[in-house]
């Protein structure tokens, strides 16, 4: 049933996700005011089961460079913990000695507003924020080339496709470059303004009713977001859509080919075994068919803001659609 407030309110969550708990993504982080090309500090975060370990690079106030460890639990999306000084471990050359443990250095605290942003609280400093650090992968085209797997979770069903993205195009009037596959039958982009701004939205193609459509936050190989689809058209132009459901993707190579899982590099390893992924997954039916059963789906009035941000999405699709259509 249609519920396009569902479809508006679960894009906008996953923009201003701090309504719910989750993990911030692993990586180098660092302050965004500090964010000038030029060598400086930053932080790596690695978060396994709930539990963050914080690695903290910077320098103390002499010059000489120093590091702090941190570990402990993420608990509504705050990290607090001492931050560990050590010294006289192994050196380079050296036979193994392990590290002597010194006096903390103060304390952290991260809060996450979402899974690539927050603020940071050092020791003697202001609250600070905070952003993960894209060093392969650019916001942009680039960013999305190669093999992904984009999986929709519809109660306790799966359904599975795989893309390779390995053509850029124009960009649309919101975004910064359109990507596609050969065969031309889907095109996604990163939004750097309008309504979607720092999301990425990809659309079937040919654009009319029951074209599939997705809105992903992306960091690495990694992305979250809904998936949706027209349910009706005016003209050229979706104008209403599906309600929602939740999905994932998975980059499996980069544009080179290269794969992204686990290997250990046997001909035994199961990792070998798992890149073999099937094109389809489901069981027995559709998302779709599965939106007839689904009795959540009651049809909402729209509100004004409702609407504008359906007529950009709207929009966006069709721009996407013609600038794949011309090839460009």
């Amino acid at each position: 049933m249609l519920n396009l407030k569902n479809v508006v309110a679960a894009l906008f969550l996953a923009i201003s996700s701090s309504a719910w708990a989750f993990m911030p993504a692993t990586g180098i982080w660092g302050v965004d005011s500090e964010d000038n090309g030029l060598p400086g500090r930053g932080f790596q975060i690695e978060v396994e089961n709930e539990v963050m370990v914080f690695i903290y690079f910077g320098y103390r106030a002499d010059g000489s460079s120093v590091f702090y460890y941190a570990a402990g639990p993420i608990v509504n999306n705050i990290f607090t913990a001492s931050l560990l000084d050590l010294r006289d471990g192994t050196s380079f050359g050296a036979a193994y000695k392990p590290a002597s443990l010194l006096n903390p250095a103060g304390t952290v605290t991260v809060s996450f507003t979402s899974g690539k942003h927050g603020f940071i609280t050092l020791p003697g400093e202001s609250q600070r924020a905070i952003s993960k650090r894209p060093f392969g992968y650019a916001d942009g085209p680039d960013g999305l080339l190669g093999q992904w797997m984009i999986t929709t979770l519809v109660e306790d069903s799966a359904f599975s496709g795989v893309r390779t993205f390995n053509k850029k195009l124009a960009a649309s009037s919101t975004g910064n470059g359109v990507v596609s596959t050969t065969a031309s039958d889907v095109g996604c982009e990163f939004q750097v303004s309008g309504e979607f701004a720092e999301m990425v939205l990809c659309v079937d193609i040919p654009l009319t009713i029951d074209t599939d459509m997705f809105a992903f936050k992306f960091s690495g190989d990694h992305g979250t977001g809904i998936y949706f689809w027209v349910t009706a058209m005016s003209g050229d132009t979706p104008s209403s859509f599906s309600s929602n459901y939740e999905a994932h993707a998975l980059r499996l190579a980069t544009k080179t080919g290269a794969k992204t899982g686990l290997n250990d590099g046997t001909k035994t390893s199961l990792s070998t075994h798992a890149l073999r992924v099937p094109a389809k997954i489901s069981v027995n039916h559709s998302a779709k068919d599965l939106e007839k059963y689904n009795s959540s789906g009651m049809e909402k009035s729209l509100s004004s803001e409702d609407s504008i941000r359906i007529a950009a999405l709207a929009a966006w699709a069709s721009e996407v659609r013609a600038i794949i259509q011309t090839g460009q």
